[in-house]
């Protein structure tokens, strides 16, 4: 399954996102991987993490990119109304 299928089935307004560079504390790199600690207001209990968080990437670039776009239509549509 596409993740863009999975968010849709479940629900766009359902979904919160949590930028890494906003919660970042630490990050080591060793032997090949890095290790990234972050915070989240996320809740757990015994079982775990009570929602399931993912962790996706994407080139940094090209999302600022899309995000700068939609802050242009966004204030076109403002300014239109």
């Amino acid at each position: 399954m596409k993740l863009s299928n999975l968010i849709a089935q479940y629900g766009d307004e359902n979904v919160k996102f949590q930028s890494i560079d906003s919660c970042f504390i630490e990050a080591k790199s060793a032997k090949g991987h890095n290790k990234v600690t972050f915070g989240t207001d996320a809740s757990f209990n015994h079982k775990g993490m009570v929602q399931l968080g993912i962790v996706v990437w994407m080139d940094r670039d090209k999302v600022d990119e899309i995000l700068k776009k939609e802050k242009i239509e966004e204030a076109m549509s403002e300014t239109a109304t």
